[in-house]
């Protein structure tokens, strides 16, 4: 009887086993906990496997910023993507850069290294002798007391050679709030000064920015206490590279300083752009750029979110969705260019 009731029991324990075998949800792939992060639901990420560039959404921290999250899946392994994103090639393939360096020398004293100025240039240095508060141009109260000073010193840009001296008290300029950043880091930042007394404080609107890097999955924490207390704090699994870049902003040369911050894995490969200077027309910029495995390829996503004064004021939303408009196509354009480059087919090998 005894022996009866545990063959009874045992069998029931087996028809309870396979129907909870058969009942249980199916496993979540690998690198769902991202996405999860990111707020993408399931049935857009079937929408993202098939080719479909996705928007995730991204909280807006003041009227001044603008804020976009785009992902994007590859045929290609998570491996082939980290090193790509750990070489550089966002910086080297951006084709809204049109001259860039990296500072490998965190001392000295010269201007930032640049090709000679052309007309558009010349043109540019004039209006710097002419510096304000204001918004036209991103520069402290200390850094416009030297551009007019030079300015009194001087007759006339017009004179041989002086376009270029201007250009360059503006790139040694640079230099100064690039060593400041590298000694010091956001709490060095020198604010720009606005018309009426006010300021724009860069470090403030990087501070809030930090937040994104909750979303980027188990290397988060390290990733927001470096770009927190950054020099103090810094992983040796981390990467960091300094860069000058010049690009046409509104039909201006535009100069910006460029704190760049890889995480290569063996998690999330996760890489950086902190904007921590920004000539004229943006205060400050941060891009993260992250890369997971996923089915059987991976997960491209990008978190952008740029601060500027000229969104401001009446029409302040209306202004807001053409520029986020704006920053979603550029980023897309970056998105896409990514994935062209790493699953483009191989050619053959010669015989």
């Amino acid at each position: 009887m005894v022996r009866a009731r545990a063959v009874g029991i045992l069998a029931a324990s087996l028809v309870a086993g396979l129907t909870a075998a058969r009942t249980a949800p199916a496993a979540e792939p690998a690198g769902s906990e991202v996405l999860d992060l990111l707020q993408v639901p399931p049935d857009q990420r079937r929408r993202l496997v098939v080719g479909e560039v996705l928007s995730y959404p991204v909280s807006e921290f003041s009227e001044r910023e603008l804020a976009v999250g785009l992902a994007i899946f590859l045929q290609a392994p998570l491996g082939r993507v980290a090193e790509y994103l750990t070489s550089g090639q966002l910086i080297a393939r951006d084709n809204t850069i049109s001259e860039f360096g990296i500072m490998a020398e965190p001392t000295g004293t010269d201007p930032l290294p640049g090709s000679p100025l052309v007309k558009g240039e010349r043109d540019e240095a004039g209006n710097l002798l002419d510096a304000s508060p204001g918004t036209r141009f991103n520069l402290s109260a200390a850094e416009i007391a030297t551009l007019r000073a030079l300015r009194d010193a001087t007759a006339s840009v017009s004179q041989p050679g002086m376009a270029e001296k201007v250009w360059d008290t503006y790139r040694g300029l640079l230099r100064q709030r690039l060593q400041a950043y590298q000694q010091g880091g956001l709490g060095a930042l020198a604010p720009y000064t606005r018309s009426g007394g006010g300021i724009t404080d860069p470090a403030a609107e990087l501070r809030a920015a930090i937040a994104d890097v909750d979303r980027v999955g188990r290397d988060g924490p390290e990733l927001r206490d470096t770009l927190l207390r950054f020099p103090a704090a810094s992983s040796p699994r981390q990467l960091h590279r300094f860069y000058w870049l010049k690009r046409r902003v509104q039909r201006r040369p535009d100069l910006s300083l460029l704190h760049q911050i890889v995480a290569p894995g063996p998690g999330p490969a996760v890489h950086i752009e902190r904007y921590f200077y920004v000539g004229h027309s943006y205060n400050t910029g941060q891009v993260i750029t992250g890369a997971f495995a996923y089915l059987d390829g991976t997960v491209v996503f990008s978190t952008s979110r740029f601060s500027t004064d000229e969104v401001l004021g009446v029409g302040n939303q209306l202004k807001r969705s053409i520029g986020r408009g704006q920053l979603r196509d550029e980023m897309r354009k970056r998105l896409e260019g990514i994935r062209a480059s790493l699953t483009r087919p191989t050619s053959p090998e010669s015989p």
